[in-house]
């Protein structure tokens, strides 16, 4: 062992990361609190909030994602929000514990920038007990709570024994916040061989930032170039929540489409559409979240602090690739990550497609068992995800969506993204490739919606005349999405007439055995780049064809609601 692994060049290095202790708030922390929060840290505060009032004694916070997705950022906001000495806006919302903590109760470890990797396991975890120890017995009162925060735990290089080892570090009176890159990584509630610990929570997924997140970012830090105004962001801020003025019809569509709720009603999901649509929006709102839409659609869901275009693509493309070879090969045991990225690259050229399995492992080189494993790495990862056959007559193929719209550009021929290389240009047209970008991020927020709703997956459905893209379902209750975005708009009224909810088949958790379900489906919903006249005259989304109820959606609305 060097010196410069020694406790006390830990403990040194710990002082570095915090110092607010001597009384300093660091350009980063204020950095931080300069920044639009995204909506995983208003629910990060939340539930600090919550358990801090409720007397909660400790608790684990769990989060994980892809290197570059911002959780670094999230814990040095909440860093900026509980400091006593910071000025961080409240954005409407009355936290008590926002601004109320000493800086001497907050210890923040960024474990791979603290050369914990540079040590063995056991070696790693002493020097991080010594420096918590320092921290308890030196910088923290004796009274009141502490709020531990570990950036990064894969940096240890702890085994599923070892892991457990992380809840040591958790007293009578000790907040633990814990980042990662997969939920295995993170997730300490099956290692934990106490009763000691009030609760664990999470773990939570860090996404690329979804539509109604990146609407209220302001340009300069990554956001929509769409000027909708500071006023109109904290209002569909609002329309999201119960807990700021106003009404929120969003919440209540979400509420209306809950799979596992018996009271649910698709009425009032479809009438609080109409409300949102119709009411509260005006047709100017209306064409700039049109706008917007299009425009995410190019700049995908991650913030950036650089403002030209080539340095932000080659941020995005090696931070996903540093995840790939580095982190999620690493963490799966993987020994040829180059797999992970050609199965990357073929759902960015694919983007959707079906595909059969067979063909996938001709293309890599390998047996399908061994596919099914690099594909179970992606999902876990959130890199990649497979959308199947929800019939279950088509088991041996699959449609493979990357989840950063951003990454099908940039994994993608040239000749296939040509005009998106630029996150800003609007004179190239290249439908053929906004319809797959479109479709990606349509997946993805699909699955942000079937998490709202209780659903259990995202799959797709072949009828006569074409696709139901998106298919979310729970206990037989069905919501099936058709995507109708330029140029492939045809024959939609016919696929949603066609669909038959009584075609899905899905095996029992615990065996191959078929549930016996009675699949029913109230509504159809088509998302839409381009709504029928008949739609905007009559003044509701809701039409009837053939005795099918079918609901049309702007596709800026459908990923408004996800």
């Amino acid at each position: 062992m060097t010196d410069a692994g020694s406790e006390k060049e830990f403990i040194a290095d710990a002082k570095r990361h915090n110092e607010w202790w001597k009384g300093e708030i660091p350009a980063n922390i204020t950095e931080a609190a300069s920044f639009t929060p995204r909506s995983d840290f208003h629910q990060l505060l939340k539930t600090v909030d919550k358990h801090r009032e409720a007397g909660t004694e400790n608790f684990v916070y769990q989060i994980y994602g892809q290197t570059g997705i911002g959780k670094t950022m999230l814990l040095q906001q909440l860093i900026a929000a509980l400091l006593d000495s910071t000025d961080f806006p409240a954005g409407g919302r009355n936290h008590e514990v926002v601004n109320s903590v000493s800086p001497r109760q907050i210890l923040y470890v960024p474990l791979e920038a603290s050369l914990y990797h540079l040590e063995r396991p056991d070696d790693a975890m002493t020097r991080l007990k010594q420096v918590v120890d320092y921290f308890e017995s030196h910088v923290a009162p004796r009274r009141g709570q502490k709020y531990v925060l570990l950036d990064d735990v894969g940096a240890l290089s702890l085994d599923e024994d070892e892991r457990g080892a992380l809840l040591d570090l958790v007293d009578q009176r000790t907040y633990l916040f814990l980042t990662g890159v997969v939920s295995s990584q993170v997730d300490l509630e099956e290692t934990a061989n106490t009763d000691e610990i009030g609760s664990f929570i999470g773990p939570f997924p860090m996404l690329p930032m979804k539509f109604v997140d990146t609407v209220q970012h302001r340009a300069t830090e990554g956001g929509l170039h769409v000027d909708f105004g500071s006023e109109f962001q904290e209002q569909i801020e609002a329309y999201q929540s119960k807990g700021l003025p106003g009404p929120s019809p969003i919440k209540a569509v979400r509420k209306a489409l809950n799979l596992q709720d018996s009271t649910a009603n698709i009425d009032d999901a479809i009438d609080a559409l109409d409300d949102l649509y119709f009411e509260l929006l005006s047709p100017d709102q209306r064409d700039d979240l049109h706008d917007a839409a299009r425009e995410f659609l190019r700049i995908g869901g991650t913030v950036h602090r650089a403002n030209d275009a080539t340095v932000q693509n080659e941020l995005a493309k090696s931070h996903f690739l540093l995840y790939l070879y580095k982190e999620l090969a690493k963490y799966e045991s993987i020994q040829k990550p180059e797999n992970l990225h050609k199965l990357s690259s073929i759902a960015a050229s694919q983007a959707g497609e079906e595909l059969r399995y067979t063909d996938i492992s001709d293309r890599i080189g390998v047996d399908r068992r061994t596919v099914d494993s690099y594909l179970d790495a992606l999902e876990e990862g959130i890199a990649v995800s497979e959308s199947h056959d929800y019939s279950l007559r088509r088991y041996r193929r699959t449609r493979l969506y990357l989840r950063n719209p951003r990454h099908v550009v940039l994994l993608s021929q040239r000749q296939e993204h040509y005009g998106f290389e630029e996150y800003n240009r609007e004179d190239m047209l290249n439908y053929e490739f906004e319809y797959k970008l479109a479709r990606t991020v349509g997946f993805d927020h699909a699955n942000r919606l079937a998490f709202n709703v209780g659903a259990d997956n995202v799959e797709y459905c072949e009828t006569d005349s074409g696709l139901v893209d998106y298919v979310l379902h729970h206990d037989g209750h069905v919501l099936p999405f058709i995507l109708s975005y330029h140029p492939y708009t045809d024959n939609v009224e016919q696929i949603a007439v066609e669909f038959d909810p009584e075609v899905g088949q899905h095996t029992k958790s615990d065996s191959e055995d078929l549930q016996d379900l009675e699949y029913e489906a109230p509504c159809r919903f088509i998302v839409t780049d381009s709504l029928p006249k008949d739609i905007l005259e009559n003044g509701t989304l809701r039409i009837h064809r053939d005795g099918t109820d079918i609901c049309y959606l702007p596709y800026w609305l459908f990923l408004l609601i996800c």
